[in-house]
């Protein structure tokens, strides 16, 4: 097998390549500071291939987050979906994805690059909140409109500002960056608190 038949791969094998070297240089160095230049040696390939498949830096993180984001959205459609399940139970699950989806991933990268270095590249910021995040939150106002009717929250105000959930997400995001290597945060612990916060006891439950 000659260096060319060697060296040749299906377009989609490349992409996934050349994003797989993106995301690995954006947690190290952060976004700013990662050239095209450096995805294509990190990928072993020349800058000029990356080129023929993400017009800029921009468009590889955008793809990146897209590629991440889509099966935890479709996932959280999946269970908002059944209004059998109570409120609470559903933020709970919600918490557990994010746990183990996210928290407990490669994942929480993107969340923090986006927190240390989205006010600079405003493209990126926007493509995030308007694929990710306001998807993410129509699927909370949802439970939480739903929660509200049923009398499950404990101030039905919380419907119109299902920001408030996510904020125990982004809250162990900054102490992860910030804090943990002086104190850790029990993020399961965190979540669960969280949840007597936000839901009345369930009818036989103690207050």
């Amino acid at each position: 097998m000659n260096e060319k038949t060697r060296k040749r791969r299906d377009p989609e094998e490349r992409r996934a390549e050349i994003l797989a070297a993106a995301f690995a240089l954006f947690s190290e160095r952060g976004f700013a500071a990662t050239r095209i230049e450096d995805v294509a040696a990190r990928a072993g390939i020349a800058k000029g291939t990356v080129y023929l498949h993400f017009p800029d830096k921009e468009a590889l993180f955008t793809s990146l987050a897209s590629g991440m984001a889509s099966p935890i959205l479709v996932n959280m459609q999946a269970m908002a979906a059944n209004d059998a399940i109570p409120g609470r139970m559903m933020i709970a699950g919600l918490y557990a994805l994010a746990q183990n989806e996210i928290l407990g991933t490669d994942r929480r990268h993107m969340l923090r690059l986006l927190l240390s270095e989205g006010q600079f590249f405003p493209v990126v910021a926007e493509f995030y909140h308007r694929n990710v995040i306001t998807v993410g939150l129509r699927v909370l106002r949802q439970v939480l409109e739903r929660a509200a009717a049923r009398g499950e929250l404990r101030n039905p105000k919380i419907a119109a500002m299902p920001q408030i959930v996510f904020a125990p997400v982004l809250m162990s995001i900054i102490w992860g960056t910030l804090f943990e290597p002086y104190e850790h945060l029990d993020t399961r612990a965190l979540f669960d608190t969280f949840l007597e916060t936000l839901f009345l006891p369930a009818q036989g439950d103690a207050p």
